[in-house]
């Protein structure tokens, strides 16, 4: 699907982007459909002879939400896919075990949506160090391959 770590991890930055913009969405559309709750009772001239247009805009405004979360569902599955290169599915894999501090700096860019001027003030080190430091990361994971790296392969104990 992704020839190498890093288009994989640029994807799920843009993942990590979309699903932050869906999130806003929906909770935009909750703060809407409350508002639509808080009419009075007086009565009301209607300029349409559709009495079930409120039903209809109601059944849309569902269907554009099932199909947010659906979105936002594929989001998070790349996400977490990235997590397991990153960390692993065991608490000693993933490219942690491989290279320390350096998946940290590729999680808080890729998926913690941090510039890496951010990163380097956050781990203490210069922006391009942590920049450098995390694209030889990725070479490291293209390197082992993702699946033995998710599964801790690699570790100083496995060469």
């Amino acid at each position: 699907m992704y020839a190498t770590a890093r288009e994989m991890f640029e994807a799920a930055r843009e993942a990590a982007l979309d699903a932050e913009r869906v999130r806003r969405q929906l909770e935009s559309m909750e703060r809407a459909s409350v508002s639509v709750g808080g009419q009075g009772f007086e009565g009301r001239v209607r300029s349409t002879p559709d009495p079930d247009r409120i039903g209809r805009a109601v059944a849309a405004a569902v269907d554009v939400g099932l199909r947010l979360r659906r979105r936002q569902e594929e989001d998070y599955r790349l996400i977490d896919a990235a997590c397991a290169v990153l960390y692993g599915t065991d608490s000693d894999a993933g490219l942690w075990a491989l290279v320390g501090w350096r998946a940290d700096a590729i999680y808080h860019h890729y998926l913690g949506l941090r510039t890496w001027a951010e990163v380097g003030e956050l781990l203490g080190y210069s922006e391009q160090h942590v920049w450098r430091e995390a694209m030889a990361a990725l070479e490291t994971a293209d390197a082992w391959g993702w699946r033995a790296v998710v599964n801790g392969m690699g570790r100083a104990d496995d060469r």
